[in-house]
């Protein structure tokens, strides 16, 4: 049974920092291409939540590596999963 995805207003703010970023210094592609992506792994998060590891720094997150930029931080319950952040690490180092 999969579990319903939340998001925080911060992951929702992170998603569009994100996809701003990307169709400004890339292209419209390459925005619909991670918003796509991002939609496939939301989907298998909600069907398989603790496919990803857990965090080493924090206690009940877990992290999805989007990509080699992008990873996702949320906790599970037994009846949700809260997307925390979206952290974009190429924009965060920079």
């Amino acid at each position: 049974m999969a579990l319903n995805v939340r998001l925080s207003d911060r992951a929702r703010g992170d998603i569009e920092e994100i996809s701003t970023y990307l169709a400004e210094n890339f292209s419209e592609k390459s925005k619909i291409d991670f918003l796509i992506r991002l939609t496939d792994q939301l989907k298998l998060i909600s069907e398989m939540p603790f496919i990803f590891r857990a965090s080493a720094t924090k206690a009940g997150v877990r992290e999805c590596v989007l990509n080699k930029h992008t990873i996702i931080y949320y906790p599970v319950t037994d009846q949700l999963i809260q997307v925390l952040t979206i952290r974009n690490t190429k924009r965060d180092n920079a």
